[in-house]
């Protein structure tokens, strides 16, 4: 059984979800005059769909992007345990 099997279905929507908020065409780029207009504009977009996140991407030019977003000390440990979680998984498949 693959990973993709056994995801939530929820989990596969939010996935298609944020990718759809990611993906930003060349004329869209154009769009946003600096950097910071562009990461605004996905901050935004997510946080009107996410509760919490970490962001990990690179921009259209390689540039590293990090976005984190938080309310409470708790949702900030929740992010903190998820990461943790997720690469020590990825550790684990290497």
């Amino acid at each position: 059984m693959s990973d993709q099997d056994s995801q939530d279905p929820q989990d596969e929507e939010l996935r298609e979800l944020i990718e759809e908020a990611l993906k930003l065409n060349i004329n869209q780029k154009k769009t946003f005059k600096t950097r910071a207009n562009l990461l605004n504009y996905v901050a935004g977009y997510l946080e009107e769909h996410l509760d919490s996140f970490i962001l990990l991407a690179y921009d259209m030019d390689g540039k590293p992007v990090t976005i984190k977003s938080t309310q409470t000390i708790q949702q900030d440990e929740a992010l903190r345990s998820m990461l943790i979680s997720y690469f020590a998984t990825e550790v684990g498949r290497m």
